[in-house]
């Protein structure tokens, strides 16, 4: 049996013999584990109010766990907001917002399982008429014909380039919720260009002292498009696992531009530990409440059944 503590982690009442064996009888006793977190941060564009937005990434978060595993309880969960030091007109109205968290009207599908690794690609680069294979001519740099392709407007990871003072004052964001759960066992969650402020956290703080990151979640991530390896390159000397990482998964919808070329792990190796990076494809059902779909949207990621499925194990100490 098991319950959430009010420190974060996992109760565990463990059933064992007592000391009259002979009528059976038993003692209970109560097992602490290493208290977990997970951390989510956000991507591209401005976004609501943090309190609202973090409120999203959990709502959808349990509305996963609850319809893809039967899971009522509510993780433990801090979202890294960084939307405010790109856009000082202040957050989003969320009155106004075309997308704000709801529930899935309809199913939450699996991806098929049983595709071979062939397949998969054919079925991203059919998706864009083989642009996916000329990809190095196209995304080496940031500009309008990228923008048209990807379906995004780029200027935050431009000025996030551009901008040492910016580049760091973002990256703080994260790193000081990171190092405020230090001590827990931590699920890291980054969706689109968080995706890539989270890598580069990782890889900085290797110099250093590392956290340790018991799960990467990468979901709808540009950090195989040329642009982005390129400054990791010149940052790093390489793109590889960061080596505070225990594992690392990447998740994508085919039909999700900004995700365009999915398979990081063509581009990055394995880390000290031999820890590599593993695609996984998903299906991405975020629809808005007029019904228009958005793969890249993350609310569609969070509460999509792979994502679930990890989220369940990292909380049953998987």
């Amino acid at each position: 049996m098991e319950g959430i503590s009010r420190g974060g982690g996992i109760q565990k009442r463990i059933l064992v013999p007592g000391p009259w064996s002979s009528i059976l009888a038993e003692e209970v006793i109560s097992v602490e584990v290493t208290p977990s977190i997970i951390i989510g941060i956000h991507g591209l564009t401005n976004k609501p109010p943090k309190e609202t937005e973090e409120s999203w990434w959990a709502d959808s978060l349990a509305e996963g766990l609850r319809r893809n595993r039967g899971a009522s309880e509510r993780a433990p969960f801090e979202l890294a907001y960084w939307a405010d030091k790109r856009h000082p007109e202040g957050p989003e109205d969320v009155a106004s917002l075309a997308e704000r968290y709801e529930p899935a009207a309809g199913p939450l599908r699996r991806f098929p399982t049983d595709l071979s690794a062939a397949e998969r690609i054919r079925r991203v680069v059919e998706k864009w008429g083989g642009r996916a294979l000329d990809k190095e001519k196209d995304l080496v740099g940031l500009g309008t014909n990228v923008e048209k392709l990807l379906g995004e407007n780029l200027k935050d990871l431009a000025a996030y380039y551009a901008t040492e003072k910016e580049r760091r004052e973002i990256r703080d964001r994260l790193s000081n919720v990171l190092a405020r759960h230090r001590d827990k066992k931590t699920l890291l969650i980054a969706h689109s260009m968080g995706s890539i402020i989270a890598y580069d956290v990782l890889r900085e703080q290797e110099r250093s002292n590392p956290v340790t990151v018991q799960h990467l979640v990468t979901i709808g991530s540009p950090l195989g498009l040329p642009i982005v390896t390129f400054h990791i390159r010149q940052e790093f000397a390489g793109t590889v696992t960061p080596a505070g990482v225990r594992r690392w998964s990447n998740m994508a919808d085919p039909g999700d531009k900004v995700a365009l070329d999915n398979n990081l792990a063509d581009e990055y190796k394995a880390n000290a530990s031999g820890i590599t990076v593993r695609d996984i494809l998903v299906y991405n059902e975020y629809r808005n409440h007029e019904g228009k779909p958005n793969k890249h949207k993350s609310f569609g990621y969070l509460r999509a059944p792979g994502l679930s499925d990890v989220v369940w194990e990292f909380r049953s100490g998987g």
